[in-house]
This record gives structure tokens, C-alpha cells and sequence, in this order.
């Protein structure tokens, strides 16, 4: 009797386990007939040349590539990607953050379109971050989180970042709306760890930290605070002694640093050429012996040319091999009530495979000269574009006109510091810097 007991509360419990079991399947696949009703339609793909993979996964081969606006069938949704149709029965994989016309969000991220042309994507949310491309007009994007004006996206299969003002939402109003009115102007961070408070006092909590390069739009004043609008929405305070103001140019942060000649173009525009180094400071070298101030002297002066025949006004910071100060050199820029002021460079680093190009600027009226300058490099030369960046230069710092430190290549780079030593480099990058002023002046 006690055998029998024992054998029938086994049979049970076995009873119970297949019955769980079997629910357990069950579930299953109606969760996957539910994915496949969800992921049932049509995509469209919202980049170009969008890739499609064997399988769901970033790793998997790419076994034919789609154009922008291209729509498939889909057959079902997995990890965030799309299994579509393809010609000749094949089926293949597309990642959701690259897909338009409705196709539902991926966990907490949001489809946003760019509302601008050449909006730079970045590795890290800074100003001064490197490059790694460029988004146009009616882009689509997966914008996964926002951080202090910045909106994290998927570019490439990787982790990246684009400024949120560029970037409209379904249902939003225009991300440059804002911009184009400019009534009140933005705030230029121009330290690290600038603090953004929720008041207008040093004793205010702070809501989140400012980074150089990034800017906010001012909305109001109390006393020696601006008042700010964070990317979010939200509102808080930064001092005006820790930031640069200004509205949409470079020249309205600073009284002193309007144009003097209004009319667009080049001609009658006072710019400043400032060869780096000079004299008993030769600055780097490549490995062949030719000095960083033997190379800018010859950029500035084919430059000079080319600037001459335009019909502007130019001014070298030095004319031969000579030393002069750095205060004389920001000085030639401030005294000339000058139109722009150049400094040009080429970088050394002790890692040999250091490499590119990267445009520098300190004050918030300066971004717009050296952001100018730097697209025209970046889609002139070959060299690895590093980006437009903060720089805490003496040249530009003390420097109360429109200004930028350009750094042209990497002397200490064995294929680099040839190759910027050539007739070849120095008149395509004495033309991408004039080709960059007259977009400034515009």
C-alpha cells in the first residue's frame, strides 16, 4: 500500500511537470506568432547603402546592400532586426536602427530625422570630440539617449553622437526654429565641468556639467546668471564669468569682433595669416629634417596668394624666419579690428601612427571661423579630419576677433610628415583654407 502511495504522488508530480511544460511551449509560440503579426508589413530603409547580413547580428556576412527608401517585405522580428524578403527567394537580415516609414521603436529608443546638412557625428558628446562622419538633411536616426544637448545614436554598428538641436522628433517643431530666431543668443561652455544649476546662485544644486564647446540657448538673465535651456527641455542657470555669449555668428559674442566690411565674400576683409614658430624656435620635424616653421611660413605664403587675388587685406604675423611673440601675434588680429586670424601649425606627437587634422578655436565667436575651415579640410584632403575642437591657445585665447588654430598634419608621423612637405598637399590645403574663409563669409 505504501509502494502504491509513493508511485501515485510520483505519477503526479510527474504530471504537473509535463503539464508546465507543455504551457511552456505554448507560450512560446504564441509569442512568436505574436512577433511575427507585430513585425508583419513593410520596411524601409532609411540610410544608403544599407547593409543586409545572413543573419541578425552586426558580426554576420553582409550578403547584399539596399539603397535609401528601398522597401522589403518582412517576415519576422528578432534582437531588434528585420528578416526580409529578398529577389530569387533568399531572405536576409536588417538591423532595425536603420529602417524608417513606422517600423516600431527598439526598447527605449526614439526614430528622429536630422533637420540639417553636414551635421558632424562624434565619438564622444563634445565639440571637441573626434569625428567619424556626417549626417544631411532628412537622415534618419535611432536615438537610444540624451546627454547635456547631445543625442546618442547608432552610426556605422557603433555607439555615436550628434548635437540634439539637430534632430526633430515625430511631432516636434523644427529643431532649428529656435536657432533661426536667436532672439536671446547661446551660452558657450568654455571649461570642463562647467556647472549648470537649478538656480541662479552658487549655492543652487547642479543639474548636470557643461563641457567645452557645447551651447545653450540663453532664454533669459538674472543678474550675472543666463538663464539656459538644457536639451531636455528643462531650464537651469550658469554664470556669465564662466561662459561665452552670442547669438547665431561667430562676430555678435563680441561688440569688437563685428566685421568690418559687411558684404559677403572676400574682398576688403582685413585676415591675418600667422605662421607658427619662427626664428630660434623651429617648433617639430619630420624625419628628414624639415621644420614645422619652414612648412607653415610656406603655407601662409601661398595662402597669402591666393587670399591677394581675392581681393582681401592680409596680414602676416611674420614675413621670414623670425621670432615673434605670442602676444604680438594675437595682438596683429586685436589692433587690425581683423576679419579672421589663421594660425597655422602641424603637430608632433611621441606615438609615431598619430595622424590628421584638426581645427582649434577657444571663445564661442571663434567656433563658427574654425567649424567653417575644418568642413572645407575634411572634404578636401585625405588625412584623418580629428575635428573641430576647444583649444587653450595663447593665440586665440587672448585673441578678441574671430579666430582659429589649425594644426595640418602630423610631422611626426613617418608617411604624414612627407606627404604635408609637398607641393601636392600645400596647394590643396592653402585652397581648402581659402575655400573654407569664403564659406565664412558668406
Amino acid at each position: 500500500m505504501l509502494k502504491w502511495a509513493l508511485s501515485w504522488k510520483k505519477a503526479v508530480v510527474m504530471i504537473k511537470k509535463s503539464i508546465f511544460f507543455l504551457s511552456s511551449l505554448l507560450l512560446v509560440f504564441l509569442h512568436t506568432n505574436h512577433i511575427t503579426a507585430e513585425a508583419a508589413g513593410t520596411i524601409q530603409i532609411a540610410v544608403n547603402k544599407a547593409n543586409i547580413r545572413s543573419e541578425p547580428s552586426n558580426t554576420a556576412s553582409v550578403i547584399a546592400q539596399a539603397d535609401r527608401n528601398e522597401q522589403f517585405q518582412v517576415l519576422q522580428e528578432k534582437f531588434g532586426w528585420y528578416e526580409v524578403q529578398l529577389p530569387g527567394s533568399r531572405t536576409g537580415w536588417v538591423a532595425g536602427y536603420i529602417v524608417g516609414n513606422g517600423v516600431p521603436n527598439i526598447g527605449d529608443a526614439k526614430m528622429g530625422t536630422v533637420s540639417a546638412d553636414h551635421v558632424h557625428v562624434r565619438n564622444s558628446p563634445s565639440l571637441s570630440a573626434g569625428i567619424i562622419g556626417k549626417l544631411h538633411k532628412g537622415d534618419q536616426v535611432t536615438v537610444t539617449s540624451e546627454s547635456n544637448g547631445w543625442a546618442n545614436i547608432t552610426y556605422r554598428n557603433q555607439s555615436a553622437w550628434v548635437s540634439r538641436q539637430y534632430i526633430q522628433f515625430s511631432g516636434e517643431a523644427s529643431a532649428n526654429k529656435s536657432e533661426s530666431s536667436g532672439a536671446n543668443g547661446f551660452a558657450y561652455i568654455s571649461t570642463d565641468q562647467t556647472n549648470l544649476r537649478a538656480g541662479a546662485d552658487t549655492s543652487a544644486p547642479v543639474i548636470t556639467k557643461g563641457s567645452p564647446g557645447e551651447r545653450y540657448p540663453i532664454v533669459g538673465r538674472e543678474g550675472d546668471w543666463y538663464k539656459i535651456t538644457l536639451a531636455s527641455g528643462r531650464e537651469a542657470y550658469v554664470a556669465s564669468w564662466v561662459v561665452s555669449s552670442g547669438k547665431n555668428t561667430s562676430a555678435t559674442v563680441n561688440p569688437a569682433a563685428k566685421s568690418v566690411s559687411q558684404a559677403p565674400g572676400l574682398a576688403g576683409k582685413t585676415i591675418v595669416l600667422d605662421a607658427g614658430h619662427g626664428g630660434h624656435d623651429p617648433g617639430a620635424a619630420n624625419d628628414t629634417g624639415v621644420s614645422e616653421k619652414q612648412l607653415t611660413m610656406k603655407t601662409a605664403k601661398r595662402l597669402e596668394q591666393k587670399l591677394n587675388a581675392a581681393g582681401a587685406n592680409v596680414i602676416l604675423t611674420r614675413e621670414d624666419d623670425q621670432y615673434v611673440t605670442l602676444d604680438s601675434r594675437a595682438s596683429a588680429a586685436n589692433n587690425s579690428n581683423a576679419d579672421a586670424f589663421i594660425s597655422v601649425h602641424y603637430d608632433s606627437s611621441t606615438n609615431p601612427d598619430a595622424n590628421g587634422v584638426t581645427a582649434y578655436y577657444h571663445h564661442g565667436y571663434q567656433y563658427d571661423l574654425a567649424s567653417n575651415v575644418n568642413q572645407t579640410l575634411d572634404e578636401s584632403l585625405s588625412l584623418n579630419n580629428r575635428g573641430t575642437r576647444f583649444g587653450d591657445y595663447h593665440v586665440i585665447r587672448e585673441n578678441s576677433r574671430p579666430a582659429a588654430l589649425l594644426e595640418l598634419g602630423y610631422l611626426s608621423n613617418p608617411q604624414e610628415g612627407q606627404y604635408v612637405t609637398t607641393d601636392s598637399y600645400q596647394e590643396l590645403v592653402s585652397n581648402s583654407i581659402y575655400n573654407g574663409l569664403e564659406s565664412y563669409f558668406e
